[in-house]
Order: C-alpha cells, then sequence, then structure tokens
C-alpha cells in the first residue's frame, strides 16, 4: 500500500540578509494520540464509559506541522 509523505527541500533564500528566517506549514496530518477519530474513550465519575475530546487535536482529528528556518552564518567551517 502507498503512504504519503511530506518533504521540505532545504535551500537557502536568494536574499538571506532581508529574509532570514522562513516558516512552513504541512497540515492534514492524523493525530497520533487518538488515532484520528478526534476523541477516546474515557470514563465520567459513575465509572461509565464516555467519549471524551482529544487533548491534542482538540477533535479537529488532523494536525499541522509548523516548520522554521532560521538562516545564520556557519561558524563550524572555520574550526577545521
Amino acid at each position: 500500500m502507498s503512504k504519503g509523505q511530506h518533504a521540505l527541500l532545504i535551500q537557502p533564500p536568494l536574499f538571506p540578509k532581508e529574509q532570514p528566517v522562513e516558516r512552513v506549514e504541512f497540515g492534514g496530518i492524523p493525530c497520533t494520540y487518538c488515532h484520528g477519530n478526534g476523541w477516546f474513550w474515557g470514563m465520567d465519575e459513575y465509572r461509565e464509559r464516555v467519549k471524551c475530546e482529544c487533548p491534542v487535536c482538540k477533535g479537529n482529528k488532523r494536525l499541522k506541522a509548523v516548520v522554521t528556518v532560521n538562516w545564520t552564518a556557519d561558524d563550524s567551517s572555520n574550526n577545521q
């Protein structure tokens, strides 16, 4: 079975001095806490099973990843 995978190709911007920070969002990723249900089974005060909203995705069933890239000088090349 095929599997979708998000990828980000890192390449410096044309003008890194004017735009040193980039922000990319990847949405539509199924929540791993509730397995994409938006809820999980919990217990109330009478020990009855009730549906509880997922505390991670807040019932949306999906998560969004925000990737921030901050471009700075690489000082490690001077230490060789």
